[in-house]
């Protein structure tokens, strides 16, 4: 019987956390920069920089305590609702 608890290999944090851009998941930030190229650059609305830099902020303050929130908030928005009788 081999003992295992001599074999350790230590663990990265980097690879326990996922990959965020600019402190937010890149799906957000995606999805800020598709908003930004449509309004800024299609529509000419130049003041619709400030609620996306708003909701960068706002992305990154909910990214802070939990990286999977806005994941669980997307995925909860696209869910099917079903009723059960």
């Amino acid at each position: 019987m081999v003992d295992m608890t001599r074999h350790k290999k230590p663990v990265r944090r980097s690879l326990l956390q996922r990959e965020m851009v600019g402190g937010i998941p890149q799906l957000g930030m995606l999805l800020l920069f598709l908003l930004a190229l449509v309004f800024i650059y299609g529509l000419h609305l130049y003041l619709s920089a400030v609620p996306i830099v708003l909701g960068y902020f706002f992305m990154r303050h909910l990214t802070k305590k939990d990286q999977w929130l806005i994941d669980i908030v997307l995925e909860n928005v696209k869910q099917k609702d079903v009723l059960i009788p």
